[in-house]
């Protein structure tokens, strides 16, 4: 059954059911049972307080006499059914786990059936009412969510089932206690009630939020139990474990209304999270119409109760469970989703339910809740973060109040490991732009990835943020370091492509000048030598500049050349200079050839333009020169090597806009509206000393886009793009900044009447 490390479920479940028949069995499954008969009380208990406070809440809401009546009655109604629901929902499921130990395989085979006959495709669908398919999409919901959230329990724990009773699996539709058990066995006991179907589809919620949202903890009770009986002990526990309701919590530790135990000063000794508190207190106390919340309503009732920290951390738990199923697209769904999470969480503490709340929050707590709160305002209100980026990490202000309230350091320590987390985040979150990639390995799937896992396993252990923080800042490293080498690549080959540019513009300039310089009034150059000068030997030129540069000998000896061609095939009048260029010509063609030789110029065409300039030496020789080219009307050309060119079109007057695009430092990062009126985001990766045009590159290092001067200056003047600042600033630093800054401004001594 269990070698070393390596657990073999192979003919190990029969013979492990044989053993277990006995005693032990039994004793086993009156563990389980009393496990749900201890736990589901209190999670129906909780259900149905919460019962009377939505319908009431709708109620209220409803503008329509129609919709509050039919709150009211369902209220009223439920309220006479609650025990036969109660009562029938603990019989749907613990007489068919009673069962199951007996007689597992037709059990199974029986929820197959009820499982078939629920979601049987397209057939079994239309065989439905319209108000039973609702129900039935809602249950079918509602299970998919719990299997996913809890499918690491939920394995552990129908291999242990399945081992104990002989079969080889047990999936998690077949077992007795699995999601899909619980949310029929309710749907069972609801029948009892014949509620309208909004009101039957607003339980379901409540119970999918106070029971389903809890049943992962339960199950990790279950496995441990098991566990501690020697069943499959070696399947790995999950680290994290699952949430416990805070009524679970609270009937088996009384002594857990005491506050939890945090880092640092529960009076709030640390200095700047003590200033805001009061700055966000003077603010409310200042009739600051923005600074009243649902828990203000009780602040002022001394005499009610007072919700303990770490009370309010255990519904914030709830709150972040319930939140893992909602996944808004853009700023304004997380703002109503956020609206949502809060206004549940004074129901879960009976602080904000209520017209006369039954609780209220402590004067610390409240403030906590007021700077987290106007904390992620002003992160959400940041310019710089991308629409999508901010419903993303938004997400995290749940789990960051829970930081906040049990580890005061979070708001002074930088190298705190959340406030790292949420940083380097919104550091990736700032290059990136979206190209509809939402795949795992994209950047948005790992930021996507890093949030729901905090989610998902964040309770009480802030050390899950520094595991988190590691693994994403190691995505995060090696993207940079593969975006530092293709960014370094693309440099070098604009760089090489410049320097090329310009030393063919010094080649060509140093050529046009000898030919100036050298030629005689009234002569022309001969085509050869033009040829010779302008094709072959610019590029002789040209690699001797690249290689060796301006200042070099092989320099001036390849300019010098160039001089003595132009010199040889000028007309020789004299004697004696016709002495000087008989001596010079054989090392002249012996250098021409040499050079053109090294740079693997055409042989056939050297042959060919050497002939020709023998000609002119020649002519030259002779005391003339070589005959200019007709031209079309049957006259000489002019005597000019040069052929002349149109000239550029006059550059676009510079303004101010102008000067801003040339001022943007390499390496900043510009936003701009591309192709289809999307945003793109370009780090400015190189920018071109001669023309000023610019080429911008992704995250990844990757040219995104090359520009003009003129194109980046129109982008601006008509605020089609924006530089992007403070780049490297920590989120979280401006955003605590920004909120002093604005508090201090709206004290009430510096606020006018």
């Amino acid at each position: 059954m269990a070698n070393n490390n390596v657990i073999s479920f192979e003919h190990s479940a029969e013979q492990a059911h044989k053993r277990l028949r006995g005693q032990q069995l039994k004793q086993i499954a009156e563990g389980v049972r009393g496990r749900l008969e201890q736990t589901l009380p209190h999670l129906m208990q909780e259900l149905f307080d919460r019962v009377d406070d939505e319908f009431y809440t709708l109620s209220d809401r409803s503008g329509n006499g129609a919709l509050q009546t039919r709150y009211f009655d369902a209220m009223r109604q439920i309220r006479r059914a609650r025990q036969s629901i109660e009562q029938g929902f603990l019989q749907e499921l613990i007489s068919p786990l009673d069962r199951f130990w007996e007689d597992p395989e037709s059990c199974v085979s029986r929820v197959a059936r009820s499982d078939d006959a629920t979601t049987g495709g397209e057939k079994g669908m239309s065989l439905l009412e319209e108000d039973d398919l609702e129900e039935s999409l809602a249950i079918s919901t509602m299970v998919s969510k719990t299997c996913n959230r809890f499918h690491q329990t939920l394995y552990a724990l129908n291999k242990r089932l399945a081992y104990l009773v002989g079969l080889e699996d047990l999936s998690e539709t077949g077992s007795p206690i699995g999601p899909r058990a619980f949310a029929e066995a309710f749907a069972k006991g609801l029948s009892t009630w014949e509620g309208d179907t909004v009101s039957r589809l607003v339980v379901y919620k409540l119970f999918e939020r106070h029971v389903m949202t809890y049943v992962g903890g339960l199950y990790d009770e279950i496995n441990d139990f098991l566990v501690d009986n020697d069943i499959l002990p070696k399947i790995s526990r999950r680290i994290q474990r699952s949430p416990v309701a805070p009524c679970v919590q609270r009937a088996r530790d009384p002594e857990s209304e005491q506050p939890a135990p945090v880092h640092g000063s529960v009076s709030l000794d640390d200095a700047l999270l003590r200033e805001l508190a009061r700055l966000v207190a003077e603010r409310r106390g200042g009739g600051d119409p923005s600074a009243t919340h649902w828990y203000d309503r009780s602040a002022s009732a001394a005499h009610l109760p007072q919700v303990s920290t770490r009370e309010l951390i255990g519904a914030l738990g709830s709150v972040q469970q319930v939140s893992l199923n909602q996944a808004p697209i853009d700023i304004e769904g997380l703002r109503e989703m956020q609206a949502e999470l809060m206004q549940s969480l004074g129901q879960e503490l009976d602080v904000g339910s209520l017209e006369k709340p039954i609780k209220r929050l402590g004067d610390i707590d409240r403030n906590l809740l007021d700077v987290m709160g106007m904390l992620f305002d002003f992160i959400l209100d940041d310019q710089n973060l991308p629409e999508s980026m901010k419903a993303l990490l938004g997400r995290l202000q749940i789990p960051l109040l829970k930081v906040g309230l049990q580890d005061r350091r979070f708001f002074n320590d930088r190298e705190h490991s959340a406030r790292k987390l949420l940083n380097t985040l919104a550091r990736a979150a700032l290059a990136w732009t979206d190209d509809g990639d939402r795949s795992r390995n994209s950047t948005y799937g790992q930021i996507e990835g890093a949030v729901m896992r905090v989610l998902t396993d964040f309770e009480r252990n802030v050390d899950v943020f520094e595991e988190v923080y590691r693994q994403f800042n190691a995505y995060l490293e090696r993207e940079q370091r593969n975006a530092n080498v293709a960014e370094k690549r693309l440099v070098q080959a604009r760089d090489g492509q410049e320097n090329l540019q310009q030393a063919k513009g010094m080649v060509s300039e140093e050529i046009a000048g000898l030919i100036r310089e050298c030629s005689q009034p009234g002569c022309h150059i001969p085509e050869v030598v033009e040829k010779i000068l302008t094709t072959g030997w610019r590029d002789v030129m040209l690699l001797i500049l690249l290689r060796e540069g301006v200042e070099s000998e092989a320099w001036s000896r390849s300019a010098e050349v160039a001089r003595k061609v132009i010199w040889s095939v000028q007309p020789k009048p004299e004697v004696a200079e016709r002495q000087r260029l008989l001596k010079a010509i054989p090392d002249l063609l012996k250098q021409l050839k040499d050079g053109l030789n090294n740079i693997s110029y055409d042989q056939h065409a050297v042959s060919v333009m050497l002939k020709e300039l023998q000609v002119c030496h020649i002519a030259a020789l002779r005391g003339t020169a070589v005959a200019a080219p007709k031209s079309a009307a049957g006259g000489e050309q002019e005597a000019s090597p040069q052929k002349v060119e149109s000239a550029p079109p006059a550059p676009e007057p510079e303004d101010e806009f102008h000067q801003a695009a040339r001022a943007i430092p390499i390496g900043n990062w510009v936003e701009w509206t591309g192709d289809e009126g999307r945003r793109v985001r370009g780090k400015l990766s190189w920018r071109s000393q001669i023309s000023g045009a610019c080429v911008f590159v992704d995250r990844r290092g990757i040219k995104l886009a090359e520009m003009s001067l003129d194109g980046i200056a129109g982008l601006l003047r008509c605020g089609n793009a924006r530089t992007i600042e403070d780049m490297d600033s920590p989120l979280m630093d401006k955003a605590l900044d920004a909120m002093m800054g604005a508090l201090q401004r709206t004290a009430p001594e510096n606020r006018r009447d």
